[in-house]
C-alpha cells in the first residue's frame, strides 16, 4: 500500500520552492505568485509513479490588481532545492534518516527530474485549454484497451491488451485481475484532493480579491520585471544557501565555487561522460 497523504505534502514542497523562486524575480512588496498542482500517480502502463503537473504564473500579483512578470523558471535552478525540501519532509515523517539523505545527496544523479515548458500566453485560449487538460488527464485511454475473454484466450484466462503510445511502439498484456489491481491503485482516497490551488489561486486569496474588486473587473495591469538575469541568479543562490544551508555553487568534490567552463552540446560526448 502507498501512503497517499505524502503526495499532498509533496505538492506543498513544490509550492514552497516554486513560490520563493518566482518572488525572487520581481522587485515589489508582498508579491503573490499562484499555481495549480495536480498529483499524478501513473506511467504509460499504469505503473505507480507519483509526480506533479503544475501550472504556475510567470510572475507575481501585487498591490491593487497589478501583475509583474518574473523570469521563466529554469529546471536546473529548482531541482536541488526541491530535492532537499522533499528530503526534509520525508525525514520529518520518519520515512528516512540523515544517513540516507547524505547518501542520496552524493549520488551522481539526484533521482529528481523537473521539466519546465515554455510559457503559454493568457491570450492563447487553445494553448491554455490543452495545458489544463493535460495536467488532469485520466490514467487510461479506452481506445487503447482490448479485452480478450476467457473463451477467446489461448490459456483460458481473460486478458487485457493495452496498446502503447505510437512513439513507444510497444504493448503490454495483463490478466484481467492484474489489470484491475494496477488500475485501482490510482483511485484517490475518499475526500482526497488531487488538484490543489496555492497562492493567488487559493480559495482564500480569490475570495479576498473578489471582495476588493467588486466594481473593477478589468484584467490586472502587466508590468515587466526590471531584475537582471545576473542579479536574479545571485539572489536565488543566496536564498538556497540561507534556507537549506546548502551552497548550490559549491563543488561537492573539492568544495570550491564552480564556474561555467563550457557548454557541451554534442550528444555523443554527453552520453560518454
Amino acid at each position: 500500500m502507498y501512503d497517499r497523504k505524502l503526495l499532498v505534502k509533496l505538492s506543498l514542497c513544490a509550492w514552497k520552492v516554486l513560490s520563493e523562486y518566482l518572488k525572487q524575480g520581481v522587485a515589489v512588496d508582498k508579491p503573490i505568485p499562484g499555481c495549480v498542482i495536480a498529483v499524478q500517480t501513473f506511467e504509460e502502463f499504469l505503473n505507480f509513479n507519483p509526480h506533479l503537473h503544475i501550472i504556475a504564473t510567470d510572475g507575481c500579483f501585487y498591490g491593487d490588481s497589478k501583475f509583474m512578470r518574473s523570469l521563466v523558471p529554469k529546471a536546473e535552478d529548482l531541482e536541488i532545492p526541491f530535492a532537499i525540501e522533499v528530503f526534509y519532509m520525508l525525514e520529518k515523517e520518519g520515512k528516512i534518516n540523515n544517513v540516507i539523505i547524505d547518501n542520496m545527496m552524493n549520488w551522481q544523479h539526484s533521482g529528481f527530474n523537473i521539466y519546465c515548458e515554455l510559457p503559454v500566453s493568457p491570450m492563447d485560449e487553445e494553448g491554455v485549454e490543452r495545458l489544463s487538460q493535460y495536467i488532469i488527464r485520466v490514467p487510461i485511454s479506452q481506445e487503447r484497451i482490448m479485452y480478450i475473454p476467457e473463451n477467446a484466450s489461448e490459456n483460458g484466462v481473460a486478458r487485457v491488451v493495452y496498446e502503447g503510445k505510437k512513439t513507444s511502439g510497444t504493448d503490454e498484456i495483463f490478466s484481467a485481475l492484474d489489470w484491475l489491481a494496477r488500475l485501482v491503485t490510482h483511485i484517490p482516497n475518499k475526500s482526497e484532493q488531487v488538484v490543489r490551488y496555492y497562492g493567488y489561486y487559493s480559495n482564500k486569496s480569490q475570495g479576498m480579491w473578489e471582495k476588493d474588486n467588486e466594481e473593477d473587473k478589468n484584467a490586472p495591469d502587466l508590468v515587466e520585471s526590471d531584475i537582471s538575469l545576473k542579479a536574479f541568479r545571485k539572489n536565488w543562490a543566496r536564498l538556497i544557501q540561507k534556507i537549506y544551508h546548502v551552497d548550490a555553487l559549491l563543488c561537492p568534490k573539492c568544495g570550491k565555487h564552480m564556474k561555467i567552463a563550457a557548454f557541451i552540446k554534442d550528444l555523443q560526448t554527453i552520453k560518454k561522460n
